[in-house]
């Protein structure tokens, strides 16, 4: 066997051994999104019309809310109630924007939130919304610690295909 067979070969072991790692960390993160999250894609909002996304809430871990429309320079209202009625938990989600929002809130008593999108604008909108507990999220900033093992199979697939790239280039020109 030549070298671009070995490094073919140990191109390729690289490549699965980072597919596992990826899988291995990146269930137990998108198992936690489908639990903990809601999630609205390209849902649609005429003039005046609105949008309620319900979701049952723990105190143990802070909400976060990114909202994105399209087209951008619709106007938006984005409102969070608790399950006590109380709208704008921690003063934080009770906005009029434009374009995107992400905002953070800290519930205080378990239960059902509402956060309430409200299109107060003439022309239609589509939105994309993710409201809930999102991995590595916490009071004070995000903790990108959550995703290290995701970046680092990532990393090795990437090596991987790199290697195989060398193996086939040498076996080629080596002929």
């Amino acid at each position: 066997m030549k070298v671009g067979h070995y490094t073919l070969i140990a191109g390729a072991g690289l490549f699965i051994t980072g597919l596992v790692v990826l899988i291995v960390y990146a269930l137990p993160i998108a198992q936690q999104i489908q639990v903990e999250t809601s999630v609205l894609q390209d849902y649609q909002i005429r003039p005046r019309e609105v949008a309620v996304i319900p979701l049952l809430v723990n105190t143990t871990k802070p909400l976060s809310i990114v909202i994105s429309s399209d087209p951008q320079d619709v106007k938006l209202n984005a409102v969070m109630v608790d399950p006590d009625r109380n709208d704008g938990v921690e003063s934080r989600v009770n906005s009029t924007f434009t374009g995107n929002l992400a905002v953070g809130a800290e519930p205080s008593i378990p239960g059902y939130y509402n956060l309430t999108i409200t299109n107060i604008d003439d022309s239609p909108t589509s939105i994309n919304v993710i409201y809930g507990h999102l991995p590595g999220a916490q009071k004070d900033g995000f903790n990108t610690d959550v995703y290290s093992g995701v970046v680092a199979g990532v990393g090795i697939v990437i090596a991987g295909i790199m290697a195989m790239i060398i193996g086939v280039v040498m076996l080629v020109v080596r002929r």
